[in-house]
């Protein structure tokens, strides 16, 4: 939000007030990531100018992966940054996974071929990282799950559903396929076939009306 101040003697014309911004230093981020996001954004939509991202000269997290988030969560103060003094560009790798896995709640993983695996988990240890496989068998392995292999687009709903089934039957643990109408779609169905297969729970005045008729015909 930005307000108005009286001019310094002779830096402006007499009745003119110059406009004076407003920018919000950020708390450092906690282990609650959403509420800090949630804070951030209400600081945006109150009017601040510009919301500004500093965490010391050896900062937990990386701040332009703040940033990033910060940029996704407000929509109009600028944001400024200051980066931290020069560190080894494999701990700059580590504190960016580090804090996009924890903005993620924990949702981040990686993909890269066997000897690029190898180094992404000797720098993050708590990040997954998928092992892309041989050209043979295309894919990725993730690490303790199972294989995810890559598929064509739906061509319609039974197809869908027998590629899901052959998944299944090989032991597939997932399917990456194109983004597209056709797979929106598919999920679309997949979804509300769920929630119309799901059992109902009984309401309580159902209960308490089969118990009674129970007791009226014992």
């Amino acid at each position: 939000m930005s307000a108005s101040t009286p001019p310094s003697p002779g830096t402006a014309p007499a009745g003119a007030r110059r406009t004076v911004h407003v920018g919000v230093l950020l708390p450092r981020l906690p282990q609650a990531p959403a509420a800090w996001l949630a804070e951030c954004a209400a600081y945006d939509s109150a009017g601040a100018d510009a919301l500004w991202l500093d965490g010391g000269p050896d900062p937990a997290h990386d701040v332009l992966a703040l940033a990033a988030a910060l940029a996704t969560a407000t929509n109009r103060a600028k944001l400024v940054v200051t980066l931290p003094d020069s560190v080894p560009q494999a701990a700059l790798l580590a504190r960016a996974l580090a804090t996009v896995a924890l903005l993620s709640d924990r949702r981040l993983a990686l993909a890269a071929d066997t000897r690029r695996c190898a180094e992404l988990v000797a720098v993050a240890p708590t990040v997954p990282a998928f092992r892309r496989l041989a050209p043979a068998a295309p894919g990725y392995e993730e690490p303790g799950a199972g294989r995810w292999t890559p598929v064509a687009a739906p061509a319609g709903p039974d197809a869908w559903r027998a590629v899901l089934a052959g998944a299944a039957d090989r032991g597939v643990h997932g399917l990456v396929v194109p983004a597209g109408q056709p797979l929106l779609e598919a999920l679309r169905r997949g979804s509300s076939a769920v929630r119309h297969t799901r059992p109902s729970r009984p309401t309580r005045a159902r209960v308490t009306t089969e118990r009674q008729t129970m007791r009226g015909s014992s």
